[in-house]
């Protein structure tokens, strides 16, 4: 379902609750970190290959984001062969500790995933992280290998664009027009989501359906690459009775139902994604073809599509006035 919905990337936990535990269900390590009795390091990347590899077998096959060297709570958990129990890193990042903890990891990735093909498509990835710890952690990949590539959803910081190689943008940031056109020119992804936070557009089980159709006109509308919907199915403790989760609005947290059963906003979303496709496949088509009229008269309509209008203008009326171009 989700690699039918386009899908592009598998999200891969890489080290225990890179999230902080904030859903339901627990997010453990794909990778099982073990520190020996001589002091040195083990890695046992058969449970993340395990996975990769299915959903690869599903379609979803274009990048590999692992979570996260930046989690939400600075707190490595490993098994101590000393000790004969887990324990928890928890030096700072930027610090030699942190750094020599996570060199010698690196290392070892790196050899891993190019010896499966999958480096050049293998990202480490960040969601929310202050500027400071970014530029920490680019330092010191790069020092591992400058090929490392980075994807970071968050705000937008200038300082650090040009090395993010994967950026996902807040609803309410924009990626300057001469940035946005330089990274579609280096082939770097560029998009934008929307979480528990924003208060329209958005996907909650009480949003207008409407609204997940308009996300892709308005990815359009900004030249960008795609949208992120944080959450696919990180189901409520009842996910079929009551979608409310702690102090989240209800349906943040998943968008399809176990069975698997999908949602009237699960489809929708699939519709502004067929509509973003259409958008560019026209705008490809009207260029080849000289047709100015008709590819000023999409763009035209493609300008109205801003966060503020909605606070104006529905989703669903902005939208019937401008589906038809899509038909004709």
């Amino acid at each position: 379902m989700l690699a039918n919905a386009g899908q592009k990337t598998i999200t891969a936990s890489i080290v225990n609750e890179p999230w902080g535990h904030q859903t339901f269900d627990d997010y453990p390590s794909l990778i099982k970190w073990t520190k020996k009795k001589d002091g040195t390091w083990s890695y046992d990347y058969s449970l993340f290959d395990k996975y990769v590899s299915f959903v690869m077998t599903t379609g979803i096959n274009q990048r590999i984001n692992c979570y996260s060297m930046v989690p939400w709570k600075i707190a490595f958990s490993y098994w101590d062969e000393a000790s004969q129990k887990e324990a928890v890193f928890t030096d700072a990042i930027g610090t030699p500790a942190y750094d020599a903890f996570w060199r010698t990891m690196l290392t070892d990735f790196t050899k891993h995933l190019k010896s499966k093909n999958w480096f050049q498509k293998t990202y480490i990835a960040m969601d929310e992280r202050p500027m400071k710890a970014m530029q920490a952690i680019i330092k010191l990949l790069k020092s591992v290998d400058k090929d490392w590539k980075l994807a970071l959803a968050g705000e937008y910081h200038q300082e650090i664009e040009k090395d993010i190689d994967n950026y996902c943008i807040a609803s309410k940031w924009e990626f300057p027009d001469d940035v946005l056109q330089k990274r579609n020119a280096e082939g770097k992804t560029s998009t934008w989501y929307t979480c528990c936070t924003e208060p329209y557009p958005n996907a909650f089980s009480f949003s207008s359906p409407a609204e997940q159709v308009w996300m892709g006109w308005y990815t359009a509308s900004k030249n960008m690459n795609g949208y992120l919907r944080w959450a696919y199915n990180s189901w409520t403790k009842n996910p079929l009775i009551d979608t409310r989760f702690t102090a989240w609005p209800a349906g943040d947290t998943y968008m399809v139902y176990p069975g698997p059963l999908t949602s009237v906003r699960f489809e929708k979303m699939i519709e502004g994604a067929q509509d973003f496709e259409k958008i560019k496949q026209l705008q490809q088509l009207y260029t080849k073809n000289k047709n100015s009229a008709a590819l000023a008269e999409l763009n035209k309509a493609l300008e109205n599509f801003n966060i503020k209008s909605l606070s104006t203008v529905t989703a669903d009326e902005m939208l019937q006035r401008v589906k038809p171009l899509l038909n004709q």
